[in-house]
C-alpha cells in the first residue's frame, strides 16, 4: 500500500518551484489505481493525519463498513434540494409539465406530513403510521406510494441513497374500495337522456362511442374530425391523450351525423369543437332527472359522465367484441381494467349464457324427468331395449332360436352352439364352448 505526502515542484523560469501546499498520493491494497488528493494545508503534520483518514475511510468503504462519500454528503443535504433536482430530471426527460407537477405537490405533501427533512430520516414504519391515519381512497394511498418510491428510486441510481427504505411497503387492496363506483346506461336511459339533452347530445354521443374522456373532449379541435372518408375518425393527438399516445378512433355512422351538423354551424373563429357545449356536473345532474334517470342506483354506483365511457366498454361486451379488441378501443394497457373495471356485470346476459349451453343427458326424455345412470340397470321394460334373440339359419329348414333362456336371465339373448344348429344349455351369463 502507499501512503504518503508531499509537495509538488515545477520548473518554472529554469528553476524548481515547490509548491506552497500538501498533496497525498495513496493506493490501497487491492487496487492498482495511484490516488493522488489536495490535502489543503502547508503543515507536513496535518497533511499526514489528512491522508491517513481519507485511507481509513476508503478502506472501510471498500468492505462494506461505510457508506460512500457521495451517499455520505448526500445525507447532509435537504430532501427538497433533492427533490427540485428530481423535478428538473424528469422535465430534461421531457415527461409532461402537469406529471412532474402532480408528483412533486405529491411527494411535497408526503415530506411535510411525515415530517421527513433529511434522507435519513424516511422510514417504512413513520410511512405506514401516517397511512393508517388517512381517510383517502385506496387508490390515492398507492399513488402516493408510488410517487415517493419513485423519487426515492432516483435517489438511489443517482448515489444519493444506499437503499431504498420503502421497497417493501405493500400496497392497498383496492378491490372492492373504491370511492367513486360506477355504472353503465341501459340503451332505453340512453335514449332518454339523448332525446332531452337538446345541444349537448352530441356532445354525449361523441362520449359513448368513442370512450373519450371530459377533459379529452373540450381540446378537440376542427381539424381532428375526417368526416368525409369511406371510414370517418376522429384523429386525437398525442399531447390531449391521457396516455399520451395519438389515437385514431372510428366514428358511428350515428355519430357522423351529429357531428357534420355541428361542424357546419360551428363559427369559424372557434377552433374547439365541444367548447361551449361540455355540461358541468350540476348541468348534467340536471339531464339526468329530466331524462328520470337516478344518479345513484340501490347498490350507491353512480352515472356521471364517465359512466359514458363504462357505457362503451359495456356495449362492446355486449356486441360480442372480442376483449384485445375492446381493450384497443377503450385505449388500455390493461385488459383486466376493460374487462372488470369498465364493463358493468349487471347489464350481461348471464343467465341467457347459462341457459343456452348444451343438453348433455338423455334428449329422448322430457326436461322434467329426473335422469339417473341407474336406468341403465332396470329391466327392458322399464329401461334399455332388450337384445333380440339369435336364430339358427340353415338352408331349407325352418328358422327357429335357440340358447339358453331356460337358465339364463330372460332377456339375455340366446346364443348359437355351433353350424349345426345343436342346442347347448346355458350355464350362466355365458354359454360352454368346445374349447377352453
Amino acid at each position: 500500500m502507499i501512503c504518503t505526502v508531499f509537495r509538488p515542484r515545477r520548473i518554472k523560469d529554469g528553476k524548481i518551484a515547490v509548491a506552497r501546499m500538501y498533496r497525498g498520493r495513496y493506493r490501497l491494497g487491492n487496487e492498482s489505481k495511484v490516488i493522488d488528493v489536495p490535502l489543503h494545508t502547508n503543515d507536513k503534520r496535518v497533511a499526514q493525519q489528512r491522508l491517513e483518514e481519507i485511507v481509513q475511510e476508503r478502506q472501510l468503504e471498500s468492505v462494506g463498513l461505510l457508506s460512500p462519500q457521495a451517499i455520505r454528503q448526500a445525507q447532509q443535504t435537504p430532501l427538497t434540494t433533492h427533490l427540485k433536482h428530481y423535478l428538473a430530471d424528469l422535465r430534461a426527460l421531457g415527461r409532461n409539465g402537469e406529471y412532474v407537477y402532480i408528483i412533486g405537490r405529491t411527494v411535497t405533501k408526503l415530506l411535510e406530513e411525515c415530517s421527513w427533512r433529511f434522507p435519513s430520516d424516511v422510514n417504512s414504519d413513520s410511512f405506514v403510521t401516517w397511512r393508517a391515519k388517512q381517510t383517502k381512497a385506496a387508490k390515492t394511498l398507492n399513488e402516493y406510494l408510488a410517487a415517493m418510491s419513485a423519487f426515492l428510486s432516483w435517489m438511489g441510481k443517482h448515489q444519493r441513497l444506499d437503499h431504498h427504505p420503502l421497497r417493501h411497503v405493500g400496497k392497498v387492496q383496492t378491490n372492492g374500495r373504491q370511492v367513486r363506483k360506477r355504472r353503465a346506461f341501459t340503451d332505453e336511459e340512453m335514449r332518454r337522456l339523448l332525446a332531452i339533452s337538446g345541444a349537448r347530445r352530441v356532445v354525449y354521443l361523441t362520449a359513448v362511442y368513442t370512450g373519450l374522456r371530459c377533459g379529452e373532449l373540450s381540446k378537440l379541435e376542427r381539424d381532428a374530425f375526417h368526416l368525409n372518408g369511406q371510414k370517418p375518425v376522429v384523429n386525437v393527438p398525442a399531447s390531449i391523450t391521457k396516455n399520451r399516445q395519438q389515437a385514431v378512433l372510428l366514428l358511428h355512422p350515428d355519430l357522423v351525423v351529429e357531428l357534420r351538423e355541428l361542424l357546419a354551424e360551428l363559427p369559424a373563429r372557434q377552433s374547439r369543437v365541444f367548447e361551449d357545449l361540455l355540461p358541468t356536473m350540476y348541468r348534467f345532474k340536471a339531464d339526468l332527472k329530466a331524462a328520470g334517470i337516478e344518479f345513484l342506483d340501490t347498490k350507491g354506483r353512480r352515472a356521471d359522465f364517465h359512466s359514458l365511457r363504462h357505457t362503451l366498454a359495456t356495449n362492446l361486451a355486449l356486441s360480442g367484441a372480442a376483449p384485445r379488441i375492446a381493450m384497443e378501443v377503450m385505449r388500455h394497457s390493461d385488459m383486466r381494467l376493460t374487462t372488470k373495471t369498465y364493463t358493468d356485470a349487471g347489464l350481461l346476459p348471464v343467465s341467457d349464457a347459462v341457459l343456452g349451453l348444451p343438453s348433455l343427458m338423455n334428449t329422448g326424455k322430457k326436461p322434467s324427468e329426473p335422469y339417473s345412470q341407474i336406468d341403465s340397470q332396470k329391466p327392458f321394460r322399464e329401461g334399455q331395449s332388450g337384445s333380440l334373440p339369435v336364430t339358427n339359419v340353415v338352408k331349407g329348414e325352418e328358422t327357429e332360436p335357440i340358447g339358453n333362456e331356460a337358465l339364463s336371465l330372460d332377456w339375455t339373448a340366446p346364443v348359437p352352439a355351433g353350424q349345426k344348429g345343436e342346442k347347448v344349455a346355458g350355464l350362466g351369463f355365458e354359454p360352454r364352448t368346445f374349447r377352453l
